[in-house]
Formats: C-alpha cells, structure tokens, sequence
C-alpha cells in the first residue's frame, strides 16, 4: 500500500491542479500542517515523521509539495518502480547548469565536498519529492531529531544533500527520471518551464535524456505550469496561480537571504584560518 502526504498551510501557487492530478489518478493524498503558521521546512519534516508512526511499516510514503506536483501515474506504477530500485529512500534529482549548479551548492551543499555527477546530468537532490517506505523514514527521521541535527527552522533540502553526497546508500537520487521528473525555469523574469528534455504524449510524459516515463512531474523554484498543465489535458482555470507574485516574492528573498548568509560563513571561516 502507498500513501500520499502533502505538507501545506494554505492554498497558494498550483494546488488545485495538483488536487485534479490527484483525482486524475485515483489517489486520496494527506495534506499536512494546513491552517498552521509556517516555520520552516524542519517543521514539514517533522510533522511528517510523526504521521508516519501511525502507519503500518511496510507503507510504501510518497512525499510531495502540493503546489508544484503533478501526478502522471498512479500508486501501483510508483510503487512497482520503487520496489525494483532497490533504494530506501529516493529523493527527486534536478538537472542544472554550472551556474545554478554553483548557487545550488552554495545555499545547500554544506559537506565541502563535490556534488557526485550521475550518467544522466541530473546530479542534484529535489527534497520537495521523495518516496520511502515508513519504517525506514520513521528511522532517519527519528535519527535525525534525536541527535538534535533536525529543528523545525532548519532548510530539508541542506539536510538532504548533506546525507546524500556522504553516504548514497542511506539517500539517493532518482537520476534516470523513473519517478520524479524535477525541472526549473528557464529565466528568473518569465518563469517559464524549461521543457528541453520532455516529450508530452497525452497525459504522460517522455524524458527524452533517459528514455523514462516518469509518474510525478515537480515544477520547481516557483516556475510557471500553465504550458505544462495545458499540454497534459488540464482545464485552463487550473493553469492560474494562486499568491503567486507574493509567494514568488517571499521565496526569492529568502533564498537570497540563505545565499548571503554562506558566503559571510565562508569568509568568516576563511578569516579563521
């Protein structure tokens, strides 16, 4: 069995249209934190793990954003490719160029060690999909807290990378697109999807750098999903995001924010030397 799990505090950005994928597709996914303040996406993890407890061990969890997710599959075809992975826990990989690449590694890579390279190019851990089954989720998590290395303020993406540049065998990325799809925009003005390696047929899609046909397509970074969702058979009415200058906005900032603040730590440590 597989569960969904969405973690939202209010309707913004793409959440209708990931709602009807979800109904395209037959699937019921939990939405957590609505209502609540948001804190950080320490606190997203967590409220996660304490969810999870709840559920049998052998539940395959499929954890995505709800404002940026499509499905293109159902559970059965997720879990199916899963399972014959042979990962514990997978997380999303993005495709990058050297200076996204460079500001990626800036804000997330912590361990000063280089991001591994993969066959496809798509080298970078997405933490905004990842799917796992709830034993061993339950087991990195409660790991993680009770080693005090996870707060609710803390960035799930850094942490992440952190775990999976040191040891691939605990985390790993879906580099080949079996499952995940992630992509960004291809300009900081349009946010238009940068669509170079996809194929659209009918209501899946194709990558056409590893041959997959992935079952989740994550349009990262606040990109633009009007073409994505029109070429896939959605009504236009969902192609309208919701808070989307203000939401863009807040994140932009903050990224910038967290940017600014490792290069003072890397000439702070520089300095100590």
């Amino acid at each position: 069995m597989s569960t969904v799990i969405a973690y939202g505090t209010d309707k913004q950005a793409y959440f209708d249209l990931f709602i009807e994928s979800c109904h395209r597709h037959n699937i019921d996914p939990v939405i957590l934190g609505w209502g609540d303040q948001w804190i950080g996406s320490g606190k997203k993890v967590i409220s996660i793990y304490e969810f999870i407890q709840t559920l049998p061990s052998d539940e395959t969890i499929i954890s995505v954003d709800p404002f940026d997710v499509i499905f293109l599959s159902g559970l059965d075809e997720i879990e199916a490719k899963f399972c014959n992975m042979k990962i514990p826990f997978l997380c999303g990989a993005l495709k990058l160029g050297r200076f996204f690449g460079n500001v990626y590694n800036l804000e997330f890579n912590r361990t000063k060690k280089p991001t591994p390279r993969t066959p496809t190019s798509y080298n970078f851990l997405n933490a905004g999909t990842w799917i796992s089954k709830a034993d061993y989720a339950c087991r990195l998590f409660k790991k993680l807290i009770v080693n005090n290395i996870l707060a609710d303020t803390d960035i799930d993406q850094r942490l992440f990378t952190g775990i999976y540049i040191r040891n691939r065998s605990i985390m790993n990325i879906d580099w080949e697109c079996k499952i995940f799809h992630n992509l960004l925009f291809k300009d900081f003005i349009t946010r238009r999807p940068d669509l170079k390696d996809l194929n659209f047929n009918n209501t899946r899609i194709i990558n056409t750098v590893t041959g997959s046909s992935p079952c989740i397509l994550h349009a990262s970074g606040n990109t633009r999903m009007r073409e994505i969702a029109l070429a896939l058979g959605y009504d236009q009415s969902l192609t309208l995001p919701q808070q989307d200058t203000l939401g863009y906005s807040k994140k932009a900032f903050f990224h910038v924010g967290k940017i600014l603040q490792s290069i003072l730590k890397q000439e702070q440590e520089t300095d100590g030397f």
